[in-house]
């Protein structure tokens, strides 16, 4: 049989494959490669996270924190080899939600898709609260101020969320657009800065990559603890390059084009960043004052871009980065819809009819609606919305595991038994296996929390990235000390495990999977 002639052709063949998966095609299939792997490299966004975290690094670990940089980016490119595969065999809106729940079971497919659908809501609100933070230091402006009953960092983050709403609601294609315009602006931004300060302004010498500054001392000496605090930074940023696969009922040829998608914004995410950090760290000039800064809430980027390139230059690279942190919140924002769409389709979320109806431009556009009003309600009552954002992405880091843990379940029982257009072949299993290995040292990592019991992995670093709820406050209010030093991660967690066994017993647990194609191959063949 002859391939596809033209983009009608494919996009009947990429139907005829969703229908082979028991699934309607409603979306808008119009993207092609670029586009595809533009929503997944915006989810990623170097800059944005790199940006508002480089300073935790620094202060935590040092220069040598860079090394976590690409220990991150190896793990997670073992997991996106297995979810290119599986984006290769199911283009589906839902990303690791579907994989799960076809590969192993409805059960483990929900509790996926539920962690990471109420993690991909409050990292959309955690993205959309830095889009204030750049703002105010292009202006000049004291984000805290109080303007009636929120500051003017809730105010801007609110506003953001309305209008990337907008977009993820009106439509793909304008979707795509602004979206394709922000990763080029950011690519070339972080290329051409990087390139500048290697360049020009090299104050440091490569050794200082493994000059400590005896920051050791705060693990009694012992510096694998503090770096593994200090690759918090790299942790919250490398990931949500699944999105490419979420966007695959609306790509052309997604089951080439998903994984193409996948593996190119991991890749090359890893290589922009690991550069960009490189010149950062080898143009601070002081790096112990920075260190001190850092410490003190300073941002060491904006801090080596300005003092070495000038306040003009500098104030270029912001609207760089303001471009990327809003199109971050624009392209989480879409992938957490597309995930509400395909569990609301499926009955495994409240109201799912609702979520799952698509409006005249083809787009789920209630769900977009949905996501962006959850989004928003942490900024109503708590000054805490960033802290509550950390356990977010640990809980995106347990769903990866889940998925993966069903995908090695489905391999050791002969799956995949047909061939996709990318395959890992006998490596399926090792790279599998090296998925779950650091997938499950990296959720380990982000619930230890300040304690003794854990020695010097449990010092007091740990606030920084699993502080107690204690620690919470919401408007107007002072920490809410009342409360018990328990985790952010762990509660987290824990509230939507409960809720979602609630629900789960009531309304998922009997019944049937409507979507579910053959158990063996994961599909059935195209005629």
């Amino acid at each position: 049989m002859s391939g596809p002639t033209n983009a009608s052709d494919q996009v009947a063949r990429d139907d005829a494959h969703l229908q082979s998966l028991g699934i309607k095609p409603e979306l808008k299939r119009s993207l092609g490669f670029l586009s595809n792997f533009a929503v997944a490299f915006s989810y990623i966004s170097v800059s944005t996270g790199t940006f508002t975290l480089f300073g935790l690094g620094l202060f935590v670990g040092g220069p040598p924190f860079f090394w976590s940089w690409p220990l991150i980016v190896l793990g997670q490119l073992f997991v996106a080899l297995n979810f290119a595969e599986l984006a290769s065999h199911f283009p589906v809106a839902g990303s690791i939600y579907q994989w799960s729940k076809r590969l192993s079971n409805k059960t483990l497919g929900f509790f996926t898709g539920w962690f990471y659908f109420w993690a991909g809501v409050l990292t959309t609100t955690g993205v959309a609260i830095t889009v204030p933070l750049v703002l105010s230091s292009i202006l000049g402006v004291n984000g805290s101020g109080m303007f009636g009953p929120f500051s003017w960092n809730v105010w801007v983050a609110l506003i953001t969320l309305v209008i990337t709403t907008i977009i993820n609601g009106f439509g793909i294609r304008v979707m795509s657009i602004i979206n394709n315009l922000g990763v080029a602006a950011e690519i070339l931004g972080m290329v051409v800065f990087a390139g500048i300060l290697l360049i020009f302004f090299n104050h440091q010498p490569l050794s200082v990559l493994t000059n400590t500054y005896g920051l050791e001392s705060q693990a009694n000496g012992n510096y694998l603890p503090v770096f593994a605090v200090a690759a918090f930074m790299s942790l919250f940023v490398v990931y949500g390059f699944d999105t490419a696969g979420t966007y695959g009922e609306e790509t052309i040829d997604a089951s080439r084009q998903a994984p193409r998608g996948i593996l190119s914004a991991i890749l090359i995410s890893g290589i922009i960043g690991a550069i960009f950090l490189l010149a950062i760290i080898l143009s601070t000039p002081d790096m112990a004052g920075e260190i001190t800064a850092a410490s003190k809430g300073a941002f060491p980027i904006a801090d080596a871009v300005h003092s070495n390139l000038g306040d003009f230059w500098g104030n270029i690279y912001l609207f760089v980065i303001l471009a990327a942190v809003f199109v971050c919140t624009m392209a989480i924002q879409g992938a957490t819809t597309r995930l509400m769409f395909s569990m609301g389709r499926d009955g495994r979320l409240p109201g799912g009819s609702m979520w799952s109806k698509v409006s005249s431009f083809k787009t789920p556009t209630n769900a977009a609606i949905a996501v962006g009003v959850l989004a928003a309600i942490p900024f109503l009552v708590s000054n805490s919305a960033g802290v509550i954002a950390i356990a977010a992405t640990g809980t995106i880091y347990l769903s990866y595991f889940l998925c993966n843990l069903g995908v090695m379940i489905a391999r050791t029982k002969g799956w995949p038994r047909k061939d996709a257009w990318f395959k890992l072949g006998s490596w399926g299993i090792v790279l599998n296996a090296l998925a779950l290995v650091y997938g499950g040292v990296m959720v380990i990592n982000f619930a230890l929390w300040n304690n003794s019991v854990f020695g010097d992995w449990g010092n007091a670093l740990r606030a920084n990235t699993n502080p107690t709820i204690d620690t919470l406050s919401f408007l107007g209010s002072a920490p809410l000390t009342s409360l018990p030093t328990i985790p952010v991660f762990e509660t987290f967690l824990g509230i939507i495990l409960i809720f979602g066994l609630i629900y789960y017993l009531a309304r998922v647990r009997g019944q049937a999977d409507e979507n579910q194609a053959d158990v063996a191959t994961g599909e059935v063949a195209i005629a």
